[in-house]
């Protein structure tokens, strides 16, 4: 992420395939979340240089704060087997057998949206000048190359290798929040 890169001109970054090191990494994460051990989650886990982001809503709007540190998280986790694929959250008020998790677990996915990139747009920040370049490239990094991984009825998180390192890049507070 040493390269500066304006914001019409995107740089393409590879992600690599889901290894058994990724998966063992998911693994002591929701370990340290079971545990609600915080102080080794944000120790090990939390980029120093780059910390995290958080997106959630307010009043019906998509926000993102950037953090040095997870402060709070719920221990509920009920399985430490990682599956590879996608859960999905859907948000229905007109029937409550279709709100919730479409299932229960943990679930690792390569593919990640655009969260953060989506809420600097809305909000005018991707204009040229108004944000530092070097941020927006790493909200693009982080984007293109993170794994998603959900833990259903606790949170969802990005996992980004970085310097040979995974750590937690955003989490996703907006996708289950139906009442904003």
């Amino acid at each position: 992420m040493n390269n500066l890169m304006t914001p019409n001109k995107k740089k393409s970054y590879e992600k690599k395939e889901i290894s058994a090191s990724l998966i063992n990494e998911v693994i002591n994460i929701t370990h340290l979340i079971k545990q609600n051990n915080l102080a080794l989650l944000n120790s090990r886990y939390i980029d120093p240089k780059y910390g995290l982001y958080e997106v959630s809503k307010l009043e019906g709007k998509n926000i993102f704060e950037h953090k040095n540190s997870i402060t709070a998280i719920k221990n509920e986790v009920d399985s430490f087997e990682v599956k590879n694929e996608k859960a999905n959250f859907s948000c229905s008020s007109l029937d409550d057998s279709l709100y919730g998790w479409d299932k229960e677990g943990i679930y690792l996915n390569a593919k990640t949206r655009p969260l953060i990139t989506t809420i600097m747009e809305e909000v005018n920040i991707l204009k040229p000048n108004s944000y530092k370049e070097e941020e927006i490239e790493k909200v693009d990094f982080i984007e293109q190359t993170s794994y998603e991984v959900t833990i259903t009825y606790n949170m969802i998180f990005y996992l980004t290798l970085i310097d040979d390192m995974w750590y937690i890049t955003l989490i996703d507070n907006a996708t289950t929040n139906c009442l904003d």
